[in-house]
């Protein structure tokens, strides 16, 4: 979603004019949130949450506040004095008193854009005081920023009462913030993502967008290396990043954060020489570590796109049974039984497949993905869906209990690779 929103600065620039006419537009990635949109000085802070179907929908106030990342938003937004506008990315939706306080934001908002006094009554009026109770409630993750000492208070003489300067600040950061609950799942957006995000940047460009897949590839990749440059960092330095140009002598504190912005000039000129080229030269950093999962899916003739789904799923795999297991550790007996079922359904679905003369890889991945969408949901374990289960089939390669193409040596092909990439 990040470099759906750089394509998207990167839109509304060039439909104004020539990007050289257009103020410094850039992504910042994981600076104070997961990443920050700006336009000249101005920035919006932008947290993601993905969701799956089972999670369902925000329902309560407290639920925004703690797994929607709000209070984190709120403690970044009164850090940096209330400047940045404020965004939520997620692809759960919203019911009852959630809904109710994204109404308030959306009523609060008006009244700020007209410059009119704000007036809460209702349901809008009790989800805007839910919203201040849970924010007094809010203790922040370990390492996180946490909320200002007026929020708070001190060990000594802590906050336990809402005053109306905590109400007046929560209305003031409702009426900047907007949540966005329509990005594609993660099933869908490899799918999605070039005809919604690239298709009209090109189309502006005047560029076939049947190259759009390929323009998409390169730009995530461009992204995924600068997301994972730096962690997040609480104080970080955007107050002085907002004076940063690419023509100035940034200082030595601003040169760090350059490896993790993507200006909209970097994604034109990405698009640039992926649709000049007569085989793309532009060849994106590897955005993967090299492991037995990736080097096993690339001896069978799987994609490169197919081959990061498979390590992210693989991870969210690993993350599901340590969540289930830190709360039940009988928990194990549950994934020992999925994995035997998730091991059968590999095996009759290599058979299947299997091709003495040719690459079987990518037919592979295609029929484990059609035999898991047809497996009954009661086969799985609670709160595990199709995606979670392809990611245990790709646990299982990574043991290298499940393959992609007829046995070799991964360990030596893992050692020539890494020795490759070193060189």
């Amino acid at each position: 979603m990040a470099a759906a929103h750089g394509l998207r600065l990167l839109y509304d620039a060039l439909s104004k004019g020539p990007i050289s006419e257009a103020p410094f537009c850039r992504i910042i990635c994981e600076l104070h949130e997961d990443w920050v949109a700006c336009v000249g000085d101005d920035a919006e802070l932008i947290s993601a949450k993905h969701r799956d179907r089972s999670f369902g929908a925000y329902t309560t106030v407290g639920m925004l506040v703690t797994k929607g990342g709000l209070g984190h938003l709120f403690g970044r937004w009164c850090a940096l004095q209330e400047k940045p506008t404020c965004r939520l990315v997620t692809t759960a939706g919203l019911q009852r008193t959630a809904k109710d306080l994204m109404d308030a934001a959306t009523t609060l908002r008006s009244h700020r854009l007209s410059k009119t006094a704000a007036n809460m009554a209702g349901a809008q009026q009790a989800a805007v005081t839910a919203f201040v109770r849970c924010l007094l409630d809010y203790k922040a993750g370990e390492g996180e920023a946490g909320l200002p000492v007026a929020w708070t208070g001190t060990a000594d003489n802590p906050v336990t009462a809402a005053t109306q300067a905590h109400t007046d600040q929560a209305m003031r950061f409702l009426a900047i913030l907007d949540i966005d609950c329509t990005p594609p799942l993660r099933k869908e957006i490899g799918h999605a993502a070039p005809t919604m995000f690239v298709a009209p940047v090109l189309s502006l460009m005047g560029i076939d967008v049947g190259r759009a897949a390929d323009v998409w590839a390169s730009v995530l990749a461009v992204f995924r290396e600068r997301m994972k440059d730096a962690g997040p960092r609480p104080d970080g330095a955007l107050p002085d990043l907002m004076q940063w140009r690419p023509t100035n002598d940034a200082g030595g504190g601003e040169r760090e954060l350059v490896s993790r912005i993507v200006a909209i000039t970097d994604i034109a000129i990405v698009i640039q020489v992926v649709t000049t080229a007569v085989t793309p030269a532009y060849e994106p950093p590897p955005a993967l570590p090299l492991t037995r999962l990736g080097i096993k899916m690339a001896k069978g003739g799987c994609a490169d796109t197919s081959i990061e789904r498979a390590e992210q799923l693989r991870q969210d795999y690993s993350e599901f049974w340590r969540a289930k297991i830190d709360v039940d550790h009988s928990a194990r007996f549950e994934q020992d039984a999925n994995r035997r079922k998730l091991h059968r359904l590999s095996d009759e679905a290599t058979h299947a497949v299997r091709q003495q003369d040719q690459l079987w890889g990518t037919p592979l991945w295609i029929e484990l993905q059609i035999r898991l969408a047809a497996m009954p949901t009661a086969g799985l374990p609670v709160q595990m869906d199709e995606e979670l289960a392809l990611g245990g089939v790709c646990d299982l390669t990574s043991r290298c209990q499940v393959w992609f193409s007829e046995r070799f040596d991964v360990d030596a092909a893992l050692a020539e690779a890494q020795q490759g990439r070193a060189a």
